[in-house]
Formats: C-alpha cells, sequence, structure tokens
C-alpha cells in the first residue's frame, strides 16, 4: 500500500516528507515485529537486547558505558539506565575499571549470554524475513541508498552540534 494511503493523506507533501514518512512508518512495523516476537516476550527493549549483544561481542572485561553508547543502534539512549535495569535482573555486571576509577566496566554474565543465546535464533529469523520481499539487488540498492541518508544526516547533525 502506498504511504499517502496508509496514512490517509489527501493534500500534496512537501518535498521530502514522504520519504521521512515512509521510513519511520517502516521502521515502525519492523520495531513492532521485534517487539512482539522476540522482546517482549523475554521482557526486554530492543535497546536493552543490543546491550547484551555488544556486550557478549565485546571483550572480556566490558565496556565502559561511553563505549556502549557509541556502539548502540539508538544513540539517544539512557545508557547508564539500561545498564541498570540490564544488572537488576542479574544480566550483566559492572566491575571496576583498573585504567579509570571514575568509570566502571560493564561485562554480560552467564545468565545474560544464556538469555541472548535463548533469543539468537529467534532473532536471525527476524532478521531475515525483514528483505525477504526484496531481491539480492533491491537489497543491496536499498542499502546503498540509506547510508547515502545516514552519512548525509550525520553531517547535518555535526554542523548541529558543531555550531
Amino acid at each position: 500500500m502506498h504511504i499517502r494511503e496508509e496514512l490517509q493523506i489527501t493534500k500534496p507533501l512537501e518535498p521530502g516528507h514522504e520519504v521521512a514518512l515512509a521510513l519511520l512508518l517502516t521502521r515502525e512495523y519492523v520495531a513492532r515485529l521485534f517487539d512482539a516476537c522476540l522482546y517482549e516476550p523475554e521482557g526486554l527493549s530492543d535497546q536493552q537486547f543490543n546491550v547484551l549483544r555488544i556486550l557478549k561481542g565485546g571483550p572480556k572485561d566490558g565496556y565502559l558505558v561511553k563505549e556502549l553508547r557509541c556502539r548502540m543502534i539508538y544513540r539517544f539512549a539512557d545508557v547508564p539506565r539500561l545498564v541498570n535495569r540490564l544488572e537488576a535482573r542479574g544480566l550483566v555486571k559492572r566491575c571496576e575499571n583498573p585504567a579509570d576509577r571514575r568509570g566502571s566496566r560493564v561485562q554480560i554474565t552467564p545468565k545474560g549470554l544464556a538469555l541472548e543465546a535463548k533469543m539468537h535464533g529467534q532473532h536471525q529469523t527476524l532478521c531475515q524475513q525483514v528483505d525477504r520481499c526484496l531481491s539480492r539487488e533491491e537489497c543491496e540498492t536499498l542499502l546503498g541508498l540509506l547510508e547515502r541518508l545516514r552519512n548525509d544526516h550525520r553531517e547535518q547533525l555535526a554542523e548541529l552540534q558543531r555550531g
């Protein structure tokens, strides 16, 4: 269904508005699918799962909170709060940072590893379903276009922060 039809838009849209709406609505559908099938059954948010995946793939001594933030998909997350919630469930632990006592390192626990492993197969299946209606060529084209948009917007954000 076309975005204008789906959102029942009858008036002309400004340039770029249709692309922005399509991106946001598509992100919403993908997020809701992952929430319903993967995160909610385990009582996690997408951001908490993202932290577990980052820690699982990271160094054994873990990451500082600021390092986690740089690796997050959603960069504006309240990472200390996410870590606190995961720590309360026993999925991560904070350890002293010998190099800098002002910041602790965050490590995934065996319980966190077990939960991530339990969710891994379903996560992989959902990821494979995201682009199932596209050909390999269409996927490559879409990835290239999205990269161009991200690069442009990353530059715009950097300019805003500088100035």
